[in-house]
């Protein structure tokens, strides 16, 4: 590396599409879900009503993470034996 007394020169180069920031989010794409837990959350409309078309209940990311988390945890233990389903 050659020092010619400049620190070194960091370029950036331009997107080619424009980020969209939680700002600009356009409102008539989002619908405002209230989860169990008590969060009025944003969400995406066309998801949700497909979540309702499906008789699902609507939940927020974090509610959503924690139940698939126990029902990971409750397949893993059938597996394992030290769960017995009942028939």
């Amino acid at each position: 590396m050659i020092d010619d007394g400049e620190s070194e020169r960091i370029t950036y180069v331009p997107r080619s599409h424009p980020r969209i920031r939680l700002d600009e989010v356009d409102s008539k794409n989002e619908m405002c879900v209230y989860c169990m837990c008590g969060r009025i959350v944003a969400l995406d409309r066309a998801e949700m009503m497909l979540k309702l078309s499906l008789k699902k209940e609507l939940e927020c990311c974090q509610c959503r993470n924690r139940r698939i988390s126990m029902e990971i945890d409750y397949l893993n233990d059938l597996y394992d034996g030290l769960i017995v389903e009942e028939n």
